[in-house]
């Protein structure tokens, strides 16, 4: 074993051992929340997701990798690090009894997610572009996002701590909608829109159900190799024919009305990679320059309480000079967020 290595188990071990010290430090419900020093938290969200447990039980509860070949080459019964992970007090009193003669007996893992393994959260464990993958975020709160410093910025035209500070802006406003997908159709202009709150608006000119929707654009590598997938969730490519490629809106502004709704603005972004197609109809369509969302705020509590979450719907409220006003709402009981084609 060279030195390097040696550094590297040293280092692993120390970054164990942190339980222990937190744990010695106070009587709290949830001694530990690791992340990477590359990982940011949205601390709202989190915070919903950790009331879900009762803390008086053990728990260990974080995410596998996106990419499959992380999965595999580190085990699906750890929760990766960089997503980050929560040890709930009862666990960690346990572990620190026997957390040396663990890390004696593996000694050959380097950190901390493999060390505790063997006793919704973000790893990103993605290249490229993350924008396909947050487009189609799942209903379920933003908890983390990791390697933001390997993949491309979230908003093309800034850099990646300006992207933060964006993102941040519109999650300061309404923590518990960050991201969620809303789908809405125009059955007159046989238009579909999905909106990713706080993110990004796709528009395409021509119907597709929810199914299409919700799959993420595979605008991303895998983590290690670099690769098309698999990964752990469904993927679908992106098209060859720019007219079957949506006209992409990424957040411009987002401000409070009132002290229970929002209001978030996204402008349209040139066509991918600088194809475009001739239709007629995707030409009224690229006529939009903006699109203005309107909703009321979630209960700060909507993750944590015990009721049924599903997607929200919307309403295209008209366009006028060259802007399109959407309002997004609860959906009515026998209201559905597809259409057919």
């Amino acid at each position: 074993m060279d030195s390097v290595q040696i550094l590297e188990l040293k280092i692993g071990v120390r970054i164990a051992r942190i339980i222990g010290d937190s744990f010695k430090l106070i009587c709290l419900t949830w001694v530990f929340v690791m992340g990477d020093d590359d990982t940011v938290y949205f601390t709202d969200n989190l915070v919903s997701v950790l009331a879900k447990y009762d803390h008086h039980q053990m728990w260990y509860i974080g995410g596998n990798s996106e990419s499959v070949e992380q999965d595999v080459m580190h085990t699906y019964g750890m929760a990766f690090g960089g997503g980050g992970f929560a040890i709930s007090y009862p666990l960690a009193e346990k572990l620190v009894k026997i957390l040396d003669g663990c890390l004696d007996r593996y000694y050959y893992f380097y950190g901390s997610d493999q060390g505790y393994g063997r006793v919704s959260v973000r790893s990103f464990d993605i290249r490229g572009s993350a924008y396909g993958l947050l487009a189609a975020h799942p209903v379920a709160p933003l908890v983390s996002l990791h390697h933001l410093d390997y993949v491309d910025s979230l908003f093309p035209y800034k850099n990646q701590m300006d992207s933060l500070k964006s993102l941040n802006r519109a999650y300061q406003l309404d923590p518990p909608r960050i991201l969620q997908q809303t789908f809405c159709h125009d059955k007159n202009r046989k238009w579909s829109i999905s909106i990713a709150w706080g993110f990004t608006v796709q528009l395409y000119p021509l119907l597709l159900p929810a199914k299409d929707l919700q799959t993420p654009l595979l605008t991303f590598k895998t983590w290690r190799s670099w690769s098309a997938g698999p990964f752990t969730f469904n993927t679908q490519p992106m098209k060859s024919n720019p007219c079957e490629l949506p006209i992409v809106f990424m957040l411009e502004q987002a401000e409070e009305v009132g002290q229970s709704g929002s209001l978030t603005r996204y402008k349209r972004l040139e066509p991918w990679a600088g194809k475009k197609c001739n239709r007629t109809d995707y030409a009224e369509a690229m006529s939009l320059q903006r699109i203005v969302v309107s909703a009321l705020k979630l209960d700060p509590e909507f993750w944590t309480k015990n009721h049924e979450r599903r997607r929200q719907c919307c309403d295209l409220r008209g366009i006028k000079k060259s802007n399109m006003q959407i309002r997004i709402r609860k959906c009515r009981p026998w209201e559905t967020t597809t259409t057919e084609r």
